[in-house]
């Protein structure tokens, strides 16, 4: 008698509301397999495996930037593909050889022959699900150098809004069904990256036994009443990549449009020397010349307080 093999794949299924709030991570979802064991003695193809899929995912990234009015993001066209591995599981078979008993008690070679079961896979496109996605970005007011991104995504049959930065807590709704709109309402500020550009090289010079160094801050209107924290880090120039670290020093001002920091080798935070003898790369037979590394960070609540490394200073000749 003939043993046959039965496999079945239960998926769940869903409903989209409209004018939902945006649901973030939804996926894929195999809620149940029922599957029977057989035993393999017939080499005959089996029943086809349950089936795994997944989709294609398709995005489109939007930016806005300060606007008094509503901004409405052109309307782009997303596809999705399900993609399914199928899987058919086959019996084969295998022999090997075995000794057995042979005439006048000797042993003598025999083949033995089993079925086994082979599993073979393959991925084939499903079904394929296409809409058209918008942004409105509610009126709002941002900085001049803020900028907002946010990306709509298609998987499947579900498409979803993601923020990437946003100046604004927002709350979000869902319009329409094939063409899809996210209306963004905001709510309250939140702070942003400062601007990396926001503060920059003024001068490094050498003056009086000391160094003197001077950036500008290109929105101090803006930040007023706040404060900013600027770190310099001196170097001596070396021979290559041999430059020597002399030490460190934050200095902290209220905003302004520019800002002068000056100091000397001893006002700086050395580096401890894991022998207990500091040495860089100077060469005392010859002119030393120097430079800054440095950077600033924002201290209030208009921005982050994230660090903004800046590139390094001219070298100048002490």
């Amino acid at each position: 008698m003939k043993k046959a093999i039965f496999a079945a794949l239960v998926f769940t299924g869903f409903i989209a509301a409209a004018n939902a709030q945006v649901d973030f991570n939804r996926g894929f979802e195999v809620k149940d397999v029922i599957s029977q064991a057989v035993s393999a003695d017939l080499a005959i193809p089996a029943a086809p495996a349950a089936k795994i899929g997944h989709y294609s995912r398709d995005c489109a990234r939007f930016s806005f930037g300060p606007s008094g009015e509503a901004i409405t993001s052109e309307k782009v066209y997303l596809r999705s593909t399900e993609y399914e591995t199928v899987c058919h599981t086959q019996y084969v078979q295998q022999c090997h050889t075995v000794m057995v008993p042979g005439p006048n008690g000797t042993q003598v070679p025999s083949q033995s022959c089993h079925m086994v079961p082979v599993q073979n896979c393959y991925e084939r496109p499903g079904m394929t699900w296409s809409q058209y996605g918008q942004i409105k970005v509610e009126v709002r007011k941002l900085l001049p150098w803020e900028r907002e991104n946010f990306e709509v995504c298609l998987q499947g049959p579900w498409m979803d809004l993601y923020v990437n930065a946003a100046a604004y807590k927002y709350s979000a709704k869902r319009e329409g069904n094939y063409d899809t709109l996210f209306v963004l309402t905001p709510q309250y500020k939140v702070a942003m990256k400062a601007d990396e550009n926001g503060i920059n090289y003024g001068n490094f010079a050498y003056a009086d036994g000391k160094f003197v160094f001077q950036v500008n801050d290109k929105w101090a209107k803006e930040y007023a009443g706040e404060k900013v924290a600027i770190k310099v880090d001196l170097y001596s120039e070396g021979w290559w990549v041999f430059d020597g670290y002399k030490g460190s020093k934050e200095f902290t001002f209220d905003v302004a449009e520019g800002y002068t920091m000056t100091f000397n080798e001893k006002d700086l935070e050395k580096p401890a020397a894991e022998d207990n003898t500091y040495r860089d790369g100077d060469d005392d037979r010859a002119a030393k010349k120097y430079f800054l590394k440095w950077g600033f960070k924002r201290v209030g609540a208009i921005s982050k307080d994230n660090f903004v490394k800046k590139d390094k200073t001219p070298v100048i000749t002490k």
